[in-house]
């Protein structure tokens, strides 16, 4: 190729021989030269694909850690209302055992307080008879 221009130009007659094997080592220099630029290339575009992946998964993750905080909320809330329901029964509990103490008291009590209800309407009667 670089024979055919100079010949055309007419200055095949100016370079030596030393002058077109050097220009045949720089023609095979820009071809190697070529195929790397060429890999380059590929390369880039590998790289352009595997990053437009990358953004696809990265927004389906996104989208899967925005579902999973509302779900984990949830979750917080029922546990709330389920901690807040069991202390109301603690609360009842305490409530039914004092009542069931307090009766106990009471009917225990209750037969040393007859005898003495029973006396003072009797000594009323007395009194007033």
């Amino acid at each position: 190729m670089v024979e055919k221009v100079l010949a055309k130009t007419g200055r095949n007659k100016m370079f030596g021989n030393e002058s077109k094997v050097q220009i045949a080592v720089l023609q095979e220099r820009f071809k190697a030269h070529e195929q790397i630029i060429d890999k380059v290339d590929t390369a880039i575009q590998t790289l352009s694909e595997t990053n437009q992946n990358i953004c696809r998964m990265l927004a389906v993750h996104d989208e899967r850690i925005t579902v999973q905080a509302k779900v984990d909320d949830d979750i917080c809330k029922k546990v709330e209302d389920i901690e807040t329901k069991i202390d109301g029964l603690y609360k009842f509990r305490w409530q039914i055992g004092g009542v069931v103490a307090l009766v106990l008291v009471v009917v225990g009590l209750a037969p040393s307080f007859i005898p003495i209800m029973t006396d003072t309407q009797a000594r009323q009667e007395r009194l007033t008879k």
